[in-house]
């Protein structure tokens, strides 16, 4: 890791605290989602990854551990219940290790777990640090470089882009963007320009190149406070998004379901989207009379992430693939359901508390996996691993009992 991105990480890290204190003016329980409320700040799992002696295994960003993967690096999973199956797959390894090591395995509650879960699942929103040498050549082929100056450069169409030099997060950047958007599509027109499209890490890269190749003097860099899903989910709907846009078949049928898109990307990527698709939504607002909507850079990161939060809850599973899931993975030969099955040893898991929610759900396999390790182990019976909806499925079978 390079000083800056160590510079870039520290940051990061202290800007929860600033986000805390933005996130005290806004309801406790934020966006309601199906039931369960988005986070506010994504960023207060911080405090638990730490107090649980994460760090000691798991690194984020080159800053920790090295016995388990990376979590900065390696998005392992895209929503709740898949965090759940991934804590219970590899926690006969991670009570080893910490065997080995004399290390307590640390309880976790709901609570906790709900921090935690959002946090990781953050991570992902950022990006690595773009490629320089390929953003300086997308700046020549998208055609930036006509209309802005940069550096040496002398063109006078539209701003200067040396201002960004310290800026490290591209929501600075989507804001502009977004605002000056249908100008800037004008101007292309006249100049006969053809839009280019933003795909991918594209606009990650270009970003350090502006950054890189800017004339302006050196400064401390100013690093954006990471969004509120919460308030982002609140703006999506006082902004009129939801007239053209569902979630999840919530909502207008004008532009497509968000909720459906998987939106799962990094931050530049969803502001690439916002980017390519501008014309034609500024085409259909015109038609329906809706003026566009201006977002400021608080704004834009709340509404980037309330977007990247949507894959964060599972939809209802399938009960009957979750009885095969039920079957397959042997939990049939330790538990038992209600309906005329057999008593065994453990607990009937169609009665269990921690199907009310999916934090529940991950506490409960968190904490309880030791014991089931040793039960299994005692028993010579292989550890059951859930893949892809796997857990959503079996919890949709389990309700589907009681």
């Amino acid at each position: 890791m390079t000083l800056s991105q160590r510079r870039r990480f520290r940051a990061l890290w202290a800007s929860s605290l600033a986000v805390a204190i933005l996130a005290a003016a806004v309801a406790a329980n934020g966006g309601e989602a199906g039931g369960l409320s988005l986070p506010v700040d994504p960023l207060a799992g911080r405090r638990v990854f730490l107090e649980k002696g994460c760090p000691a295994c798991h690194a984020v960003w080159g800053e920790g551990g090295g016995l388990g993967p990376d979590l900065g690096r390696q998005g392992i999973w895209h929503s709740v219940m898949q965090l759940a199956g991934t804590f219970w797959n590899h926690s006969p390894e991670m009570i080893e290790k910490m065997r080995e090591r004399r290390m307590p395995r640390p309880a976790i509650s709901s609570e906790e777990m709900a921090d935690l879960a959002a946090f990781l699942y953050f991570l992902n929103y950022f990006d690595p640090p773009g490629d320089p040498a390929r953003g300086e050549k997308l700046f020549a082929a998208k055609g930036c470089a006509r209309c802005h100056a940069l550096g040496a450069s002398k063109v006078e169409v539209g701003p200067r882009l040396d201002k960004f030099k310290n800026t490290a997060s591209p929501v600075f950047l989507a804001a502009a963007m977004w605002k000056s958007g249908p100008a800037m599509a004008s101007a292309m027109a006249e100049m006969r320009i053809p839009r280019p499209e933003l795909r991918g890490s594209e606009l990650s890269d270009i970003l350090t190149y502006i950054q890189r190749a800017s004339v302006e003097p050196s400064q401390e860099k100013i690093y954006a406070i990471p969004g509120s899903p919460a308030r982002g989910q609140k703006i999506f709907a006082q902004r009129g998004c939801a007239k053209c846009h569902a979630i999840r078949g919530e909502g207008g049928g004008v532009g497509p379901d968000l909720g459906r898109l998987g939106l799962h990307k990094s931050v530049t990527e969803i502001a690439g989207l916002m980017w390519d698709h501008g014309p034609a939504m500024w085409a259909r607002m015109r038609e329906l009379g809706i003026p566009v909507p201006v977002f400021d850079q608080r704004e834009i990161s709340d509404l980037i992430a309330y977007l990247f939060f949507l894959q964060y809850f599972d939809p209802p599973g399938d009960a009957n693939r979750g009885r095969e899931v039920y079957i397959e993975k042997g939990c049939v030969l330790c538990h038992y359901a209600p309906r005329g099955a057999e008593k065994r040893f453990a607990p009937d898991l169609s009665a269990s508390p921690a199907l009310h929610s999916p934090f529940e759900l991950a506490s409960a396999m968190w904490n309880h996996a030791p014991v089931m390790e040793e039960q299994i182990r005692e028993r010579g019976l292989p550890w059951p691993r859930f893949e892809n909806d796997d857990v959503r499925d079996l919890v949709e079978y389990l309700r589907s009992q009681h």
